[in-house]
C-alpha cells in the first residue's frame, strides 16, 4: 500500500499540470510561453517502487490526442477543473 492514497480514480478528467518554460537572450528573459498540456481520461492506477523503495502511484491516461494510454507519475498530473486556476498561479509565481 502506498503512503499516499491515488488522488484520482479511473474515470477521472485530468490535464498536464501547467509548467513555465522561460526563453532567456543575451541572460533576459523574452517570453514565457507554457508547455502544451494534454487532456485525457485515467483507465487505470498502478503501484510502482522508486528507487529508496517506496511505493509511488503512476496513472494510466488515454490522452484525448493519442490512440494508446500511456504512463504518468501521480504529481504530473491535475484534475482539469483545477488547470485554471493552476495555470493561473504559474503565471503569478514568474512575475
Amino acid at each position: 500500500m502506498p503512503s499516499k492514497p491515488a488522488q484520482y480514480k479511473v474515470g477521472d478528467r485530468v490535464a498536464e499540470r501547467p509548467v513555465v518554460k522561460m526563453q532567456v537572450w543575451n541572460g533576459k528573459p523574452v517570453d514565457s510561453k507554457f508547455s502544451q498540456w494534454r487532456v485525457g481520461t485515467v483507465v487505470a492506477i498502478k503501484t510502482k517502487l522508486n528507487k529508496r523503495k517506496a511505493k509511488e502511484n503512476y496513472l494510466m491516461i488515454q490522452w484525448d490526442c493519442l490512440g494508446t494510454p500511456s504512463e504518468h507519475a501521480q504529481f504530473r498530473i491535475c484534475h482539469l477543473d483545477k488547470l485554471e486556476e493552476l495555470r493561473k498561479g504559474a503565471i503569478n509565481a514568474v512575475g
